[in-house]
């Protein structure tokens, strides 16, 4: 997350947002294919509590298949894409696209594995590389060739690196395939996955293709980089912790109230990490914007305060996943998606009309009108984690938040253009007055202290060793 809040104002002063726009209109259709290919194996094979080499040779080789076919596919429908969207330059990105697509899933097969055998000491080392080679890549191709190109860099550069990483980590590499009763079921399980990630993946691609199409390619670059921007906390906390929880869980199964413990105190210290920041980002916007992207940057941030006000939720919302892939509910987790994702594109129809901020209040009020309350009873109506458990997990930090945000609002009347320093300044007032309206909650408190004195042990351990 620092090597990404450093480079996004370095790129963000070198590049034009028209090649913000530019990417963020062929990331839809690139994304789309890498997900459908891969089925939702790899979360089989993470989930399933015993699976064989055969099986997983099996996943493999299906999947390779896929992506071939579908990469070859993009491939030949990218000169209509372009023409589509009246951008030739967009053609020649789709091709370098298609092969990533390839190559990514050839990697997610021994990085399903390394997550199954819990190494993550391993693969939080092989992100961060990917992050900052790419990172330092991006930004000097960026400076001197000032080109889109320099977007993609780190991208292909994490593909590469956890491509050859993981296979000599896993130390697997692919044979004959096994097709029995566990492998059809494995299959069914990702299918199942797949059908939510696919209408989740059209509610997240909608607004920029919508946004592209009706308003141009600079329009989109504000959205988008005030999108990213939102989404930069969430995803680098909750992607790697899902990581992490998700085989944690799967494991718990027959331990209904250590599964139930896990996933609360998880989703506790996310939260609690998480949204202050995202608060005081949305309510120091202008700021925030400024400091990150730039001045030109400027039309973004009232899309990135609203974008923000969903971001408060959604660090818990996203997490529900977690319980419907570690419980194998995919039915109801493809409700949800089917839900979820045709509100969010009809919200986005509905906000159109106004431009990029219009499409980000619509989505906003949606998300907390509907979309959230379907989701929740959706998510507590069966399993180990119920509707009572996730109100008792959020309303405390709903309570810290409003505290916050009231204290915030009173500051920024009187200082409301704070230099970089003083912003830093309020970040932390907003986390302790966060915390201390926390404490006021046994189970939070006692959370706080534990979670307190495990770092603390850390901490001294590596001291000592």
């Amino acid at each position: 997350m620092i090597v990404t809040f450093i480079t996004a104002p370095i790129l963000g002063r070198l590049l034009h947002p028209a090649d913000f726009g530019l990417i963020a209109t062929s990331a839809p259709i690139i994304g789309f294919v890498t997900m459908i290919q891969n089925l939702g194996l790899t979360q089989a094979i993470i989930q399933r509590q015993m699976i064989t080499k055969g099986q997983t040779n099996t996943l493999f080789w299906l999947s390779l298949l896929l992506s071939l076919t579908f990469a070859a596919g993009l491939s030949v429908l990218a000169p209509l894409l372009a023409r589509y969207f009246q951008e030739p330059r967009l053609t020649a990105i789709i091709w370098a696209g298609a092969v990533l697509t390839v190559v990514s899933v050839i990697a997610e097969q021994p990085m399903a594995l390394l997550t199954r055998g819990l190494r993550f000491r391993l693969l939080a080392v092989l992100d961060i590389l990917g992050i900052v080679i790419g990172a330092a890549l991006g930004v000097a191709i960026a400076w001197y060739t000032r080109s889109y190109w320099a977007l993609l860099v780190p991208l292909a550069c994490a593909r590469f690196l956890n491509l050859v990483v993981s296979a000599l980590a896993a130390r697997w590499f692919p044979g004959r395939p096994v097709w029995d009763e566990a492998a059809r079921q494995m299959i069914g399980f990702g299918a199942g996955l797949s059908t939510f990630n696919v209408l989740n993946f059209f509610a997240r691609s909608a607004d920029n293709l919508m946004i592209a199409k009706a308003h141009g390619a600079v329009a989109l670059g504000f959205y988008d980089r005030a999108y990213k921007l939102m989404l930069l906390p969430l995803t680098q906390a909750t992607w790697p912790l899902g990581r992490i929880i998700i085989p944690i869980l799967s494991r718990l199964q027959d331990e209904p109230e250590e599964y139930r413990l896990t996933y609360v105190s998880s989703v506790s210290l996310l939260m609690l990490a998480v949204q202050p920041g995202v608060l005081c980002a949305v309510i120091y916007s202008d700021a925030t914007v400024a400091l990150l992207l730039g001045s030109k940057w400027a039309e973004a941030a009232p899309i990135f305060a609203w974008l923000g006000f969903a971001g408060l939720h959604q660090t818990f919302t996203s997490t529900t996943g977690w319980l419907f892939i570690s419980q194998g509910r995919m039915r109801e987790f493809g409700i949800v998606g089917l839900v979820g994702s045709t509100l969010a594109i009809a919200s986005f129809a509905v906000g159109l009309p106004w431009g990029p901020l219009g499409v980000a209040i619509s989505y906003v009020v949606s998300d907390y009108a509907l979309r959230l309350p379907f989701t929740w009873y959706m998510t507590g109506r069966a399993g180990y984690v119920g509707v009572g458990d996730i109100y008792r997990i959020v309303i405390p930090h709903a309570c810290g938040l409003l505290v916050s945000a009231s204290a915030l609002v009173l500051v920024k009347a009187s200082l409301q253009a704070p230099s970089p320093v003083a912003l830093g300044g309020i970040l932390v007032v907003t986390y302790v007055i966060n915390s201390a309206v926390l404490t006021l909650f046994r189970p939070k408190r006692l959370l706080m202290i534990r979670a307190l004195k495990v770092a603390c042990r850390s901490v001294m351990l590596r001291a000592t060793s």
